[in-house]
């Protein structure tokens, strides 16, 4: 994927108007350092890394700290430039600071292997990125037949953590050429959301106008016309679209496209279009953010870290789930090392102590990055709602987490932690005598449990495990901690603690449904679906809202999309597991004989998916879910007959229409 990326971006600029490619790395082959490059200094602490730190694809180069003061260099291959008096470079890099002094790090250039050229310097003062960054070089060295640039880093290596680069891009650019960086649009949505994305200047004529469109799935195209804009080249900005995503739950493609640069077609279309998968979730709850520290009782930093971090993680202690794993390094070691620990580790990538994730993500054990990154994980959509509950019985844990997921997840993880609320013994040589919420077992073991969740689909895991032989010291100081990871991003979409012998209710009725304000007519909590015919002409789906029986269960009302329709209501108990659903199925009135509906007949109902529909020559029959969305549409009904077997089992509407007049809306069962 990535090497057809890169090929297209490559044909892109060649073809472009005045456009050429002089090179293009993108590390893709795994060898460090790639064909035609060279390293001076310190090669073998460039590496390939098969992540994506620096924003692009994977893989990527990647600088390693070590204890040494010098200047490594990663040397690009000669390049023709004759005749040219300027190119452009283009990278994509992630800087992991550690203290931000005593090095630099930057690109020069040079030609005939002479002395090299700073064209770019930089001083961090703390992290830097993942960003993507181009540069106008035009100094003598450009325009000579063995033109070289290298990116170096200068002075104390220990105060760097690691460096990345990626996607590196030598070339002219066009005059007129605007490219989306990024759709910024959130990946999950609970309600409207704005179309939006990062815009760049890659060429060398300042923009002033842009054309934009965007399309849903493929539908009609909607355009956004900007004007007064000043994006010098290199320069990028952010910009919002006319019009709302405003859609019904599920998963959706947004496309965005660049259509006219200053009022005419882009000079290089290459980089004109960015596609992103949105999904708009049934429900949300609080996200709780997630805290895993990876420290050591051998480890003087990680005494210090604790120092500020413990009290912090004490003031938040209702706001944030809280785990450390104790490492068998740095000197001999902690005592309450695991191996578990140690595969947590490497699912991480952790290469020293103290380190800290937040929601799995490096917090830099930054206390200023910590809140920031807390504050900010605060405000994201809780994905799922985790509900659990363990019993110890001698060194036997019995553990129930319920999950309630609300939208479609595939890969993800669940990791269950048991943790010792606070130890002593594992005291060693850091001058630490406490240690809190340390990792004791993982269930079922460090690999967790394999999801993919279905939307409003409940998911149990019951687990038992015997704790002896653990590092326990207090049997009644434990703790159990749910984390619930996607497995690709590391991204953890919520987290929680279990309740020791909990006892949740399983009470999911509804007391009332009101629609329009109104008490649903017949309505009884042991009724779960109702049919309600509407005024002929009626377009817009009544308001659905509820009430629960038990205070602690909650309801998620899913409006039907267009009538007829049904809206649905899932009620879930306090107990995470319990689910009920009730039907408020929506038909409207027409003026239709009732010689001509007694003349159309739909069986056998329940089905097992083969549905026959006599009365009907001609018809066009049209098949909903209970969410009223379109499971399928038939024209001319062939041989009266349609096929539902690929269907779930469940409940849907056969909207028949014939003459181009609605006849009936059907309720049909599938059994298999």
């Amino acid at each position: 994927m990535k090497k057809l990326l890169l090929i297209l971006l490559l044909v892109g600029f060649i073809t472009g108007v005045n456009g050429q490619t002089y090179l293009i790395e993108n590390f893709n082959t795994g060898t460090m350092p790639p064909a035609g490059w060279t390293i001076d200094g310190y090669a073998a602490q460039w590496s390939i890394n098969s992540g994506n730190s620096a924003g692009g694809i994977a893989p990527e180069a990647m600088f390693t700290y070590t204890q040494a003061i010098g200047t490594t260099r990663l040397i690009s291959p000669t390049v023709d430039l004759t005749g040219l008096e300027s190119i452009t470079l283009e990278y994509r890099h992630f800087l992991d600071n550690y203290l931000a002094s005593a090095y630099t790090l930057g690109i020069a250039t040079r030609s005939g292997g002479n002395a090299w050229n700073t064209v770019l310097e930089i001083v961090p003062t703390g992290d830097i990125g993942p960003e993507l960054k181009s540069m106008l070089i035009d100094n003598d060295d450009v325009g000579q037949s063995d033109f070289q640039f290298c990116f170096f880093i200068n002075g104390n290596f220990y105060n760097l953590d690691y460096y990345y680069i990626d996607d590196i891009w030598l070339y002219i650019p066009v005059d007129l050429d605007a490219g989306l960086v990024a759709i910024t649009t959130p990946d999950f949505i609970a309600e409207p959301a704005e179309i939006s994305a990062t815009v760049k200047n890659f060429g060398l004529n300042v923009i002033t106008d842009l054309e934009l469109s965007y399309q849903i799935d493929g539908g009609d195209a909607i355009t956004t016309n900007l004007s007064g804009l000043e994006l010098e080249f290199g320069e990028s900005q952010h910009i919002v679209l006319d019009g709302m995503l405003d859609v019904p739950i599920g998963s959706y493609e947004l496309q965005i496209n660049i259509v006219n640069v200053n009022g005419t077609p882009d000079m290089d279309p290459s980089n004109d279009m960015l596609q992103k998968t949105v999904n708009k979730i049934s429900y949300s709850v609080a996200h709780r953010p997630a805290l895993e520290e990876f420290t050591s009782s051998t480890c003087g930093p990680c005494a210090s870290f604790n120092a500020q971090f413990v009290p912090w993680c004490n003031t938040h202690e209702d706001e944030i789930t809280l785990v450390k794993y104790q490492m068998n390094w740095p000197g001999n070691g902690d005592p309450y090392y695991t191996a578990e620990g140690g595969v947590r580790r490497n699912q991480y990538g952790v290469s020293w102590v103290p380190w800290t994730n937040l929601d799995g993500t490096y917090t830099d054990n930054n206390m200023g990055s910590i809140n920031t990154m807390f504050q900010n994980s605060l405000t994201e959509l809780g994905l799922v709602k985790v509900v659990g509950s363990h019993t110890l019985t001698g060194t036997v844990m019995d553990i129930n987490v319920n999950i309630i997921p609300f939208t479609n997840m595939t890969n993800a993880k669940v990791y269950i932690v048991v943790f010792e609320y606070l130890t002593t013994q594992n005291a060693t040589s850091n001058g630490e005598t406490e240690f809190e919420h340390v990792m004791m077992k993982m269930v079922p073991n460090a690999s967790g449990t394999s999801v993919n969740f279905e939307d409003r689909m409940p998911f149990n895991i019951t687990e038992t495990v015997d704790l002896a032989g653990t590092n326990v010291e207090e049997w009644d100081d434990l703790g159990v901690a749910v984390i619930v990871q996607d497995l690709a991003s590391l991204y953890i979409y919520q987290s929680d603690y279990s309740l020791e012998d909990a006892n949740y209710s399983n009470q999911a009725q509804l007391s009332e449904i009101m629609m329009d304000g109104t008490l649903l007519e017949g309505f009884d909590p042991d009724t779960y679906e109702y049919i309600i015919t509407l005024p002929e002409g009626t377009t817009e789906v009544p308001e659905i809202t509820v009430q629960t029986q038990n205070g602690e269960a909650f309801a998620i009302v899913v409006p039907a999309n267009v009538l007829p329709g049904a809206t649905t209501v899932d009620v879930f108990a306090e107990d995470g597991a319990t689910k009920l659903t009730y039907t408020i199925q929506f038909d409207v009135d027409t003026d239709i004989s009732e010689s001509l509906v007694q003349a159309v007949r739909i069986y056998p109902n329940p089905s097992k998916g083969m549905v026959f529909i006599s009365g009907a020559d001609n018809a066009t029959v049209t098949v909903y879910n209970t969410a009223g969305v379109v499971m399928a549409k038939y024209n001319q009904l062939p041989n009266g007959i349609i096929d539902l077997s690929r269907f779930d089992n469940g409940m849907y509407l056969l909207n028949i229409v014939i003459d181009n007049q609605t006849v009936l809306n059907k309720k049909i069962n599938i059994l298999k």
